[in-house]
């Protein structure tokens, strides 16, 4: 095979895997939040010198270049998205202010509505109706729509626009002929409909969905500049960007609909963790990745992530097709603080990669969980980075003591509030995780990475109840791995109600034209006919409910029966059998198909077997486990670049990798797999 590259853009690093699909090679380098593109060819840039060559030659030999990025999510989070306008049905104008989801404290602590998108200036009813048979009650007036397109784009100066007509999914022309006028009047006015891109019940979510592609839409211009810049640097093919469903699509999907590179990170490092328990033997992992602004905790069941079809992007209630993560705001440049109370907190504000924790030496003063782990001695100052960045011990102290000075603390006491306190929300997110889907912490095991993560997940294993952790090799740059390891994956939904058993051919038919569609555009996407693979969802719920379970359907084959046995079951492994009410009839709300196409992916890389037993002992260092004084320990320090497939570690030891530290806490064993991952046993007398 030629070369594999994958790049995720984090909030601090930007994370270069670069495989031949014998050897991997990886980088990290700052994040460039300017321009992200700078960040993105200086990570590649060192990983290709770590190969032995420059940028452009090796660019020529790439086969795959995958993107996680964080574009997206930066406009949401910063509200520096376009100016968008609405165009809906006549009376509904007021709908956006409904706000559903959940209420966020203001400065004062009173819970508010989340920001709105879309400035109720630049919201205008256009009179059309359509009843919910699909009937057309009151025609379209194509000259009120012009008016109105005018009135926002010349009156409000909105630069994007958005339309949603009531009952548009059963019955789509009204939205269609709006968007094809807005199209003639304002020829680059970016227009997002939402039933083209949602064509399902409930007009709230897509409503937003469209006002949020429409508001997320200029950040797809940076990455259109990176990979013009890429092609002329020699890079020959197009890019592939990880999708929140944790697949990648290329950047002409991305277009169409900007808002799914919303999770984009997460979804990639999901995608690889997946990977990484297959290789483990398991299908069952929570996954937790800690980068250096958030904690990311998702679950993997039967070898696929959990998935939403709906939730909160950035505090706006949507139609989202996305891998299940819950985020934190712990990471290793979370900032302590003092609140109000004289208590100590931490995050969710990071000091970023710019100027980064007090410890990076470029002029940060805020004490960040990173320089609690330098103070506490989980990190060796003159290995971090392999030793590419020497941290400023001296500093991170400094930054303790001062956020400690007020409330009586030393640095050392800050330093292991800032871990507590952190670990203390990690275990909550995992748990939250773990029991929303109905799963039995004891059967999963916790897959680790992201730079930090693995010197909090045995810990928070031993505290949820995992029996084991595992940390792939890649750990520092999983989601970067995932990247280059996706395969191209779509999602198409129609709206289908249907109380079963019903007319099982309405859903047959109903599946059988998303399927013909979906190959149609994995054809499109360069996709070869035996590449490609289409799978079928069906969205069930009791009768009347708010949420529905995704559910396999196989057309022709799964009958109305066997999809309401399915439902059960699922329904009763989530909540229990005894909340199922008997004799309540149950209905498909859409169908969903599924398509992926294979390509060219990077392998996890292999170790050379070794001859097992004890690895060797390159050092020991001082680490404070407790909060008391005596809880200072001398643990053995153990070099992870020397380690071999079969060496075994007892805790408590530490293992010093090239971009990453793992912590082996008391009473624990670790052995080395044949992928050079650490396999950390948090109960050894009870492991196999």
């Amino acid at each position: 095979m030629g070369l594999c590259i994958g790049i995720d853009v984090g909030g601090t690093f930007t994370d270069c895997v670069l495989s031949d699909g014998a050897t991997s090679w990886r980088a990290k380098s700052p994040t460039t939040p300017a321009d992200l593109g700078d960040g993105v060819r200086a990570a590649a840039t060192l990983a290709a010198r770590r190969r032995g060559a420059d940028l452009a030659p090796t660019l020529a030999e790439v086969e795959r270049f995958g993107l996680g990025t964080t574009a997206v999510t930066n406009v949401l989070a910063s509200g520096t998205g376009r100016r968008v306008g609405l165009l809906t049905t006549a009376g509904f104008e007021q709908m956006l202010d409904f706000a559903r989801g959940a209420r966020v404290p203001d400065a004062d602590g009173w819970l508010v509505r989340p920001g709105q998108v879309v400035d109720p200036a630049a919201v205008v009813g256009v009179e059309e109706r359509i009843d919910r048979t699909g009937t057309v009650l009151r025609p379209l007036d194509p000259a009120a729509v012009a008016a109105a397109v005018h009135h926002l784009v010349d009156g409000q100066q909105v630069e994007a626009l958005a339309v949603s007509f009531l009952w548009s999914f059963l019955e789509p022309s009204h939205e269609r002929a709006a968007t094809e006028i807005a199209a003639r009047e304002y020829p680059d006015l970016p227009v997002f409909a939402g039933a083209a891109l949602h064509p399902a019940a409930r007009e709230y979510e897509r409503t937003t969905h469209a006002v949020l592609n429409a508001y997320v839409s200029g950040a797809i211009t940076g990455i259109t500049d990176l990979e013009a810049r890429l092609r002329a640097l020699g890079l020959r093919v197009p890019l592939l960007l990880v999708h929140s469903s944790g697949g990648s699509i290329t950047p002409a999907e991305a277009a169409r609909a900007p808002l799914g590179l919303a999770v984009s990170g997460p979804a990639a490092g999901v995608a690889a963790a997946v990977r990484v328990a297959a290789a483990a033997g398991t299908d069952a992992v929570v996954t937790c990745d800690m980068g250096g602004t958030s904690f990311d905790v998702s679950v993997v069941t039967g070898g696929e992530p959990a998935r939403r079809t709906r939730g909160e992007v950035m505090g706006v209630w949507t139609a989202l097709s996305h891998v299940d993560v819950e985020s934190i705001g712990a990471g290793g440049g979370s900032l302590g603080w003092i609140d109000a109370r004289g208590m100590l907190r931490v995050g969710p504000r990071s000091a970023g990669s710019e100027p980064g924790p007090a410890c990076y030496g470029r002029g940060g003063t805020g004490a960040t969980v990173t320089d609690a782990l330098v103070v506490l001695g989980y990190l060796a100052p003159d290995r971090f980075l392999g030793g590419d960045h020497v941290l400023d011990a001296a500093a991170a102290h400094a930054a303790c003591a001062a956020l400690g000075a007020p409330i009586g603390l030393d640095a050392t006491e800050t330093a292991w509030g800032i871990r507590e306190i952190a670990m203390a929300g990690m275990v909550k997110a995992t748990r939250a995780r773990i029991a929303a889907l109905g799963l039995d912490p004891r059967a999963q095991a916790l897959c680790s990475f992201g730079g930090s993560g693995a010197l909090f997940t045995p810990d928070i294993a031993v505290a949820v109840g995992a029996p084991r952790v595992l940390v792939p090799e890649l750990a520092s740059v999983l989601s970067a791995f995932g990247a280059a390891a996706t395969d191209i994956r779509r999602e198409r939904i129609r709206s289908v109600p249907l109380r079963l058993p019903g007319d099982p051919a309405v859903l047959e038919r109903a599946a059988v034209e998303l399927g013909t569609a979906m190959r149609d555009e994995l054809t499109r996407d360069g996709v070869a006919a035996d590449a490609a693979a289409v799978t079928f969802e069906a969205d069930l719920r009791f009768l009347r409910q708010s949420f529905e379970l995704r559910i396999p359907y196989a057309p022709g084959v799964t009958g109305p029966d066997a999809l309401v046995a399915a439902f059960h079951d699922e329904y009763a492994r989530r909540y229990g059998r005894g909340a199922i009410t008997l004799d309540v009839p149950v209905e498909v709300v859409a169908v969903r198909a599924v398509g992926t196409g294979r390509t060219v992916q990077a392998p996890l890389p292999e170790r050379v077997p070794g001859p097992g037993g004890a690895a060797p002992v390159v050092g020991t260092r001082t680490v404070r486990t407790g909060r008391a004084v005596h809880e200072h320990h001398d643990v053995p320090v153990h070099d992870g670049g020397a380690l071999a497939a079969g060496h075994r570690i007892a805790g408590p030891a530490l293992v010093d990798g090239a971009d990453t530290t793992v912590w082996v806490p008391a009473g624990a064993a670790a052995h080395v797999d044949a992928h050079g991952g650490l396999v950390v046993d948090l109960t050894p007398e009870e492991a196999p």
